[in-house]
């Protein structure tokens, strides 16, 4: 029997609280090679794309696949999860929700296992859809004291700035320019939809963590080639999407400035079999683009949470 969920009943079943353990041991099992993952796949149209990606943990019995389309209509995403042994299909879902959820808690992990213990003030730059959960996310992990947030549009990052210092109860302050979301912060989070950079290596503190969860597009830039170069350890979530989706490291290493054998998965670290920083003083980027992994681990437990409630439509599929 097949379960089929809205969003809606998505964010009825889970929270960032049950998604972000979920992401954490999938990527733990993988650095121990106990799951795989499908590199994200594009197919273009004249209107738009279709994206293709998935995984299979092994250790939690399920494989499954997300496909979602990018046209003038917007996104629309979704999730399907089988049982590893019979094949099953278990839950199919929309996803939009989801992917909001997956993104946070994989941001959130990252800088469990890569900032420091005391890092507290943090800088982000991008207020729109995702950014909210990027917060919340990271507040699970780390005392935050203060978050300045920076958008194109001041109408935005003010009413973020506001409705973010109510939801989570820590001063969220709209920064002026992103120069001054990033200076002097001992996190900085990239997820904003840009083609030039937003985040300057100048501009960055010794201990700095700086995370890229924005674009997966080749043509689209976060961070500078001076922060690529400054970094003292360099982390994504798939060296085998990097290429293809990261523009800022592209670039770096068409210019010779850093070199792909530089950078590590982040899941080595989760594991235990690489450290995420060795002092306090090192500056450590790390580009997320969102594994098709990350997605089955989530939607695992967003399907055992529904059978528990009994949430969705139930088939015989």
């Amino acid at each position: 029997m097949a379960r089929f969920l809205t969003n809606a009943q998505v964010n009825e079943c889970v929270s960032l609280e049950d998604v972000l353990p979920a992401v954490e041991a999938m990527m733990d099992n993988h650095g121990s090679g106990e799951a795989a993952n499908l590199t994200r796949r594009r197919i273009a149209t004249p209107g738009g794309y279709l994206a293709v990606m998935g995984g299979a943990i092994m250790h939690d019995g399920v494989f499954g696949v997300k496909t979602f389309t990018n046209t003038r209509n917007g996104y629309s995403f979704q999730v399907s999860l089988y049982d590893g042994d019979s094949g099953e299909l278990l839950l199919y879902t929309q996803a939009n929700r989801l992917g909001q959820l997956r993104t946070g808690a994989t941001t959130a992990v990252a800088i469990k296992h890569l900032a420091n213990d005391e890092a507290a003030t943090v800088g982000i730059i991008g207020t729109g859809n995702q950014a909210g959960d990027q917060l919340r996310a990271l507040s699970l992990v780390r005392q935050v004291s203060e978050v300045k947030a920076f958008s194109r549009n001041a109408d935005n990052r003010e009413a973020f700035a506001s409705r973010m210092t109510e939801d989570l109860g820590f001063p969220v302050a709209a920064a002026p320019s992103n120069e001054d979301a990033v200076a002097g912060c001992d996190v900085v989070i990239a997820i904003a939809s840009t083609q030039t950079p937003v985040v300057q290596g100048e501009w960055l503190s010794d201990g700095a963590t700086v995370i890229g969860a924005g674009p997966t597009l080749s043509r689209f830039r976060e961070v500078d080639d001076s922060t690529l170069v400054r970094a003292n350890r360099r982390f994504v979530d798939s060296m085998e999407q990097a290429p293809l989706e990261c523009g800022d490291i592209s670039a770096a290493v068409d210019l010779g400035l850093v070199q792909w054998s530089q950078f590590h998965e982040l899941r080595h670290v989760v594991a235990g079999t690489i450290p995420g920083r060795a002092s306090s003083d090192e500056i450590v980027y790390c580009k997320l683009m969102g594994t098709g992994l990350a997605d089955v681990a989530a939607a695992k437990v967003v399907w055992e949470r529904a059978e528990e409630l009994g949430i969705g439509m139930v088939m015989d599929w």
